[in-house]
């Protein structure tokens, strides 16, 4: 059951590169999305991870969880993400 509707926050810039570059390396270590989310939050918080390293892709990450979830469910291309993520969807 949903106790609380959250909007859905959408980045109005297009991806940092090194977001890019820090959700590759997670998905090349095999972390499921949630371990992958807990780690960039453990780094925001106390500045240190496992897998993480870099603090300003972990922060987007943070703010962004629910476009950082669906890019790693959907193994999105980081290079093109669909454009209603990015608001950029012709409306």
């Amino acid at each position: 059951m949903i106790k609380e509707f959250k909007p859905i926050k959408r980045p109005t810039a297009p991806m940092p590169d090194d977001v890019k570059i820090q959700m590759s390396y997670l998905r090349c270590c095999g972390l499921s999305p949630d371990r992958a989310f807990s780690e960039c939050k453990k780094l925001v918080k106390s500045g240190k991870s496992d897998f993480v390293s870099s603090e300003s892709a972990a922060s987007w990450i943070v703010e962004y969880e629910n476009v950082f979830a669906k890019a790693m469910i959907e193994r999105w291309n980081l290079d093109d993400p669909p454009k209603y993520w990015t608001g950029d969807d012709g409306k």
